[in-house]
């Protein structure tokens, strides 16, 4: 049996930083996924800053962003493994990548209707 490496939570934090840095360079739809995140946060402020709303209600429109990265990192990875699993056409790989675009599309409707609650409740 292979011997463990002692848990150093520095080495975790490279290997999240690797991932992160692959996604953005490898992936498109990660790096779209990362400019909405940006263009979302400049709205948020944006709007926030102009009819004079809360924190919170920054708060809650930034923070509904995060699962979209979070979602299409997973994605992303699904889509690797399921390409390295299966180079020739197959329906359980499309049915893998399929349902990995089908979390980032609910994702995104989940966003919708964090900012559209939070914008009425702040109205």
């Amino acid at each position: 049996m292979k011997k463990s490496k002692k848990y150093n939570p520095f080495r975790n934090l490279k290997h999240s930083y690797d991932g992160f840095q692959m996604a953005l360079s490898e992936d498109t739809s990660f790096r779209v996924s990362c400019m909405q995140f940006v263009f979302g946060v400049l709205l948020a402020t944006g709007l926030v800053v102009y009819f004079n709303w809360s924190g919170a209600t920054w708060l809650i429109l930034t923070a509904s962003l995060f699962p979209m990265i979070i979602i299409e990192c997973v994605n992303t990875s699904i889509e690797a493994v399921t390409d390295k699993a299966s180079p020739e056409r197959s329906h359980l790989a499309q049915k893998a990548k399929d349902i990995g675009s089908a979390a980032v599309l609910l994702t995104r409707f989940f966003i919708a209707l964090c900012w559209i609650t939070a914008i009425v409740l702040a109205v």
